[in-house]
C-alpha cells in the first residue's frame, strides 16, 4: 500500500475510532462496526504496531478485487465506498476479518 493512502486509511480509522468510543457499550460499537463493514465495498482494519513501517499494520476485511485497483491507480474512486475499522491489534483485526469479512477470499 502506497504511503498516501495509508495515511488516508489511518485518518478514516481515527475518525471511526471517535465515532466508536462516544457510544455506550460494545455492543453499540459492534453494531455501528457491522454497519460500517456492510455499507462499504472495501475495508481495511488499521493498528498501530511500533514495530512496523510507519507504525501502522493492517488488513483487508472487505473488497479484496477493489482495493487492489484502487491501490494500483493510487486514488480511491468516487464510485467506491472505501472505509478503515480501528483495532487494538493485530488478533482484533482478524477477529473482525473473521465475524465480519470475506473470509472465503484469500488476504
Amino acid at each position: 500500500m502506497n504511503e498516501d493512502f495509508l495515511e488516508r486509511m489511518v485518518d478514516i480509522a481515527n475518525d471511526v475510532g471517535k465515532d466508536l468510543s462516544a457510544l455506550p457499550d460494545d455492543g453499540a460499537r459492534y453494531d455501528m462496526v457491522k454497519e460500517i463493514v456492510d455499507g462499504a465495498e472495501v475495508v481495511f482494519a488499521v493498528w498501530q504496531d511500533t514495530s512496523a513501517e510507519h507504525d501502522v499494520c493492517y488488513i483487508l476485511v472487505k473488497g479484496q478485487a477493489l482495493a487492489r485497483q484502487i491501490v494500483a491507480d493510487n486514488k480511491m474512486a468516487a464510485s467506491y465506498r472505501v472505509t478503515a475499522v480501528p483495532c487494538i491489534d493485530a488478533e482484533q483485526a482478524i477477529d473482525l476479518l473473521h465475524e465480519l469479512g470475506e473470509r472465503d477470499t484469500k488476504h
